[in-house]
């Protein structure tokens, strides 16, 4: 998303405390860096580099970190943050946009020096860099679950009565949706697709994104010997020490190994309504038999020793933005089509035509004339 010439200005101090991801002209004319970006990381300090490219190719982009924003820097592209953190030695950065998403800051050492290098996906294929990266209560009844609408083949969950509807998941490909954000999700893969992406560093990026939900699952449709029969040209002992470092780096997401597709959609849907439970009825113990009186103490511990996390992501997909878009206009927000195009990041032919199908719909009335036309929710006896 680029910014709007009235964008095109002079760093201000508002620029320098918003929550976006800043892409600017480096203002020192002697450096061979020609880009300042801005970080603006989750519970701390943003981070401001120089670096080398606006976003990287099929190459890691050097870095070079600096002090504080630059004065007279200009700015080029600003772009709304969907999470951005800090886990060891590397900063993970996912931005609210369809292309160019996600990317990953990472601090190495080199003959006493400390570099820094910007990573895509694309460039982490390129290099194939490996290890450098380095019985419960019966869960039943119906529930919803989000299934994304990339996912090939996928899991109906007949048997199990679950209802599915199609969403785009900025993460994993079947979730459960609690009020317009994706609070647990399920990455499905054969062994062949883990084995694929857990060496080109794909899965790393699917993993740090599934950390940072309450709830994240990875669900292979095999056995784990079956990751060594899918290529006679990968030694065994690598392929387990890289998963072995993924699941050490990201311990808050889940695996599990089914023999057949049968056992990883029955476990996966098992998955997703214990933590729809979980997440609409954390009072409710999931496996000890104990009374919650019971619990209490260790319940205290656990709460107290439990990670803090960033709120779940948004869905923005058609049906995500008509939602939130409903919401705030039932709390009196007046919307116009270049007002929702911001909100929402979309187009403003994608922003019509949302608010002309709520219009047909009868959930939103046009008034005003068409170039102040404004879309809100009907008054009683409309």
């Amino acid at each position: 998303m680029h910014a709007t010439p009235k964008d095109l200005h002079m760093a201000t101090v508002q620029d320098s405390k918003s929550r976006d991801f800043l892409i600017a002209k480096n203002p020192n004319p002697n450096s061979r860096l020609p880009y300042i970006i801005r970080l603006p990381v989750a519970g701390g300090e943003d981070i401001v580099l120089a670096c080398g490219s606006d976003w990287p190719g099929v190459k890691d982009v050097f870095c070079y970190q600096l002090d504080s924003w630059p004065d007279g820097a200009e700015v080029l592209e600003r772009v709304p943050v969907a999470s951005c953190w800090r886990t060891g030695k590397a900063v993970h950065l996912v931005l609210r946009r369809r292309m160019r998403r996600r990317s990953m800051f990472v601090w190495v050492q080199s003959k006493g020096r400390t570099l820094i290098f910007w990573r895509t996906q694309k460039t982490m294929q390129t290099a194939r860099p490996g290890l450098k990266v380095p019985q419960a209560r019966r869960l039943s009844g119906s529930i919803v679950i989000a299934v994304d609408i990339r996912e090939k083949y996928p899991w109906r969950f007949t048997r199990q009565g679950a209802e599915c509807t199609r969403r785009e998941l900025p993460v994993g490909d079947y979730g459960i949706i609690v009020d317009g954000k994706l609070c647990a999700a399920v990455e499905r893969k054969t062994p062949e697709g883990l084995l694929s992406s857990a060496l080109d560093g794909t899965l790393n990026f699917a993993l740090a994104e599934l950390s940072r939900l309450p709830h994240g699952l990875v669900v292979v449709e095999g056995r784990f010997a079956d990751l060594f029969r899918t290529s006679e040209y990968v030694d065994s002992g690598w392929v387990m020490s890289v998963v072995a470092a993924l699941q050490v780096t990201y311990p808050r997401v889940s695996w599990t190994f089914a023999d057949t597709r049968d056992l990883a959609e029955e476990f996966a849907y098992r998955w997703l309504a214990a933590a729809y439970k979980a997440i609409t009825d954390p009072g409710s113990p999931l496996y000890d038999e104990r009374k919650s009186g019971d619990m209490a103490g260790a319940d205290a511990v656990a709460e107290s020793k439990a990670p803090t996390l960033l709120a779940p992501p948004t869905v923005r997909d058609r049906q995500g933005r008509i939602e939130m878009a409903l919401k705030l206009a039932e709390e009196g927000h007046q919307w116009t089509s270049a007002d929702y195009a911001r909100y929402f990041d979309v187009t403003q032919q994608t922003a019509w035509l949302d608010l002309r199908y709520l219009v047909d719909a009868g959930a939103l009335v046009a008034v005003g004339s068409p170039r102040y036309r404004r879309y809100v929710r009907p008054q009683q006896g409309e």
